[in-house]
């Protein structure tokens, strides 16, 4: 058995009371946990508590229009009263890998495999309401399958890509500011050339798309992932 060092034991503790005052501190609590998530972010992409944490703090005052969004979707209730997980306690990956890689099931384990990425690291800190904690945690559980969806890779203007995609299915500013900024701050890399108009055409996208974060996935894991797409409104 791991057992968590000091440090990932105060990390989580940081994140956990970053998070309560994203969702219960005053607007300059919140912009001071914002401002500081950012920050993070954009020196480490790949640091996705500090996505959470620009989320919950920037999407406060959106949470009650998603959440009714949320629970008037059929399978959206269905969530909220199964709660199922996408984790390796849940989800068979070994079932998954024995799938043809043109099913959603056999494209995301290939996907996490190949890059090599932990389905289980997605889970929301303690000290937040349930409702939100749970739907916080399914939409970033389904993270990876958002990109195996788009064909959006794990790079950096990819993900930035993905985040405007996400602003526009979800209607949370959060992503916005997390896929906006990020093209203010490479846009001018010569690396970067073109992510704005990335971050742009992933934005239309996402117009285009079904509301996803009520869709059931582990209902679909085994049919044609170009069946799903277009099912959802998703071009590859």
């Amino acid at each position: 058995m791991i057992v968590p060092s000091e440090s990932s034991s105060s990390h989580a503790a940081d994140e956990a009371h970053a998070a309560q005052v994203a969702l219960e501190g005053g607007a300059i609590a919140r912009a001071r946990v914002t401002a500081s998530a950012l920050g993070k972010l954009l020196s480490d992409p790949n640091d996705t508590g500090q996505a959470f944490l620009v989320g919950l703090a920037t999407n406060a005052h959106r949470f009650p229009r998603f959440l009714a969004r949320f629970v008037a979707s059929e399978d959206g209730a269905r969530l909220l009263r199964e709660q199922p997980s996408i984790d390796s306690d849940h989800i068979d990956y070994d079932a998954l890998r024995a799938l043809p890689a043109t099913t959603l099931g056999g494209a995301y384990a290939r996907f996490l495999d190949d890059r090599g990425l932990d389905p289980d690291i997605f889970q929301a800190p303690p000290g937040i309401p349930s409702m939100i904690a749970y739907i916080s945690k399914r939409v970033r559980q389904s993270h990876d399958l958002w990109h195996v969806l788009t064909g959006y890779d794990t790079d950096v203007r990819s993900e930035l890509a993905l985040q405007a995609f996400t602003w526009r299915v979800t209607g949370m500013p959060g992503s916005a500011m997390i896929a906006f900024g990020g093209a203010l701050r490479f846009g001018l890399s010569p690396g970067y050339r073109g992510v704005v108009r990335e971050v742009l055409e992933g934005a239309r996208r996402g117009e285009r798309a079904a509301f996803l974060p009520v869709v059931v996935w582990e209902d679909h894991f085994e049919r044609p992932l170009t069946d799903v797409r277009r099912e959802l409104g998703i071009e590859a």
